[in-house]
């Protein structure tokens, strides 16, 4: 059996109540997601942070359990509004965890196939702007071992990350390619040994998380 843990991360999502009214005022570590009424015209969402948050005297919410200096409070929300939670949903994965961080939103979904992440990526891209994939973890059973191998896409800088997904929008990495090297080049505005130069490198340091990971999966059974 394999799976694939998949974490997103959309930078000032189009629509998002909590990213929107907590801007960059820190983090959200807990938003959870409650039922919808018959009528299907709200959801309850509820989310946890620090008593001092000066942002929550502008958001219309309601304080319904501390603890220590964290406080849960719950509001509701328009349903259907494209958001992120309700884009994944879409696609038929639950939606594991949620956090606010920064202004963005962070995700984490599971799927048995990365088409599917793919289809999420995509949907997301075409209703809000900065979505990244931040970290895929592959489950994998192999004669009765689990094995998990975990890409984290932070190791790249973000002219690396943009050099990636580029290449791989526009079919360079498909089998035939449906792009070259030059063309490429010519979509991200540089010359193709440019290109290739921060492909590599990009390449590389994904290599290296990944085989670094490997090994110490191994060395750990």
């Amino acid at each position: 059996m394999t799976g694939i843990c998949a974490e997103v991360r959309v930078e000032g999502p189009a629509v998002c109540q909590l990213a929107t009214h907590a801007g960059s005022s820190g983090t959200i570590a807990s938003v959870s997601r409650g039922s919808t009424p018959a009528d299907g015209d709200a959801v309850t969402e509820e989310f946890t942070v620090s008593d001092d948050a000066a942002w929550l005297l502008r958001f219309e919410s309601e304080p319904i359990f501390s603890y220590g200096e964290q406080t849960v409070y719950r509001f509701s929300r328009p349903a259907n509004q494209g958001c992120v939670c309700e884009l994944v949903e879409q696609s038929g994965c639950a939606v594991r965890d949620i956090q606010i961080v920064d202004g963005s939103v962070m995700v984490t979904f599971m799927t048995t196939d990365l088409q599917t992440v793919r289809d999420v990526v995509s949907d997301l891209k075409a209703n809000h702007e900065g979505v990244q994939i931040r970290r895929l973890t592959r489950s994998e059973d192999n004669s009765g071992d689990s094995q998990r191998r975990i890409v984290d896409l932070d190791a790249l800088t973000a002219r690396q990350r943009e050099v990636i997904e580029t290449a791989h929008e526009m079919g360079y990495f498909d089998h035939p390619r449906r792009a070259s090297a030059g063309d490429v080049a010519e979509r991200l505005g540089v010359a193709t040994p440019t290109f290739t130069e921060h492909l590599s490198a990009a390449q590389r340091k994904l290599f290296d998380e990944l085989l670094d990971r490997s090994r110490t999966t191994r060395s750990e059974r």
